[in-house]
């Protein structure tokens, strides 16, 4: 070969997969986009072999059905099986590529792959360590307990402390208690490519439900219409509401205003009066199907809005988020990327 003749990109490809240097999916991609499906399928197989998940990935946003029926084997299943050990998100990635091409021999152990991954990442997240809590001050101060109010004790026994004979059934103590929380998370499921918006509303709720393992919440998905995922007053398993967003559909526009519909509606159900009862909005806040969502984000006793940058138009979006926060009265979190909405969302429960 002339040193002036290009080298094919399917060599450079297979030179790439082997030597397992670090690369991006994209840069596998772009290698990939002029080759043909049996070329794809033998590049897969070969990826598998050397276990390069990053080349696999590639592939699979090359040609989808190519590298799926690479994949389609006990093989796959096993590299797969194996790197779900070490790889968190990017298991459940893999599943929404797959989901529908693979055969449903195999769907269900990529899907169990999917949930495990996305259940020990949103754990890692969470450490279980946020939850809603009040102070309560209570008199007669118990040895031991970590906290006292020096502003009630002074109030209550000036004479007392004037005299310097202060003891221990005269001091006020504070004692914390969980303050049980209402919530509806609405999220944004219109269309968006491999299935990113779900992998985060799989994570996302995740989240939710270990920090409110004990307490209500809903859940509401949303792109043209509206899903209640999770009613707030029912009793649903985490891992039951996965696997139903792992097989849900990324589709369809944008109507806020019907996901916040939804979502009023499920906080309605809960008649006391309380401050801990509010919703959540997750979108990118470019609605082009329904009304206005300022109007009815105003019904709210409070919205938090997290906002998503948006592949079109992204401060017109993130203007609206702003401002259906500001109307709800809640809390405005601005994200730079889908995979940061997790732990907004612990920011967010750790404030209110």
């Amino acid at each position: 070969m002339r040193l002036t003749e290009r080298i094919p990109d399917e060599k450079i490809l297979r030179f790439e997969i082997i030597r397992k240097k670090k690369k991006k999916p994209d840069y596998y991609q772009h290698l990939a986009n002029a080759l043909d499906y049996k070329q794809i399928k033998e590049l897969t197989y070969l990826s598998i072999h050397h276990k390069n998940l990053e080349a696999i990935m590639g592939l699979l946003k090359s040609n989808v059905y190519a590298a799926t029926s690479a994949l389609d084997c006990d093989e796959g299943v096993k590299f797969f099986s194996e790197k779900a050990k070490n790889s968190e998100v990017s298991m459940a990635e893999v599943y929404f590529f797959i989901r529908r091409p693979i055969s449903e021999k195999y769907k269900q152990v990529f899907r169990r792959l999917a949930r495990q991954s996305i259940l020990k990442t949103s754990l890692k997240i969470t450490s279980k360590g946020i939850r809603g809590n009040f102070k309560k001050t209570t008199p007669l101060y118990k040895i031991g307990a970590p906290e006292f109010d020096i502003d009630e004790t002074i109030q209550h026994n000036p004479l007392n402390i004037y005299k310097n004979i202060l003891t221990y059934k005269d001091i006020f103590g504070i004692q914390r208690k969980k303050q049980k929380r209402k919530i509806v998370l609405i999220l944004d499921t219109s269309g968006s490519m491999y299935g990113k918006l779900l992998l985060n509303a799989a994570l996302t709720t995740s989240v939710l439900a270990y920090n409110m393992e004990k307490e209500n919440y809903g859940i509401v998905l949303f792109n043209s219409t509206a899903m209640v995922l999770k009613k707030i007053d029912e009793k649903k398993s985490v891992i039951t509401i996965i696997d139903e967003i792992l097989d849900s559909e990324a589709v369809g526009f944008t109507n806020i205003n019907i996901g916040l519909e939804r979502g009023l509606k499920e906080l309605n159900k809960v008649k006391e009066k309380t401050k801990h009862k509010f919703g959540i909005l997750i979108t990118d806040g470019n609605y082009n199907r329904g009304k206005n969502p300022i109007d009815i984000a105003k019904n709210f006793p409070k919205l938090h809005v997290i906002g998503i940058p948006a592949d079109n138009d992204p401060e017109r979006g993130i203007d609206t988020c702003r401002e259906i926060a500001r109307v709800g009265q809640g809390k405005f979190f601005a994200v730079n990327d889908y995979k940061e909405i997790p732990r907004a969302l612990i920011e967010l429960l750790s404030q209110v």
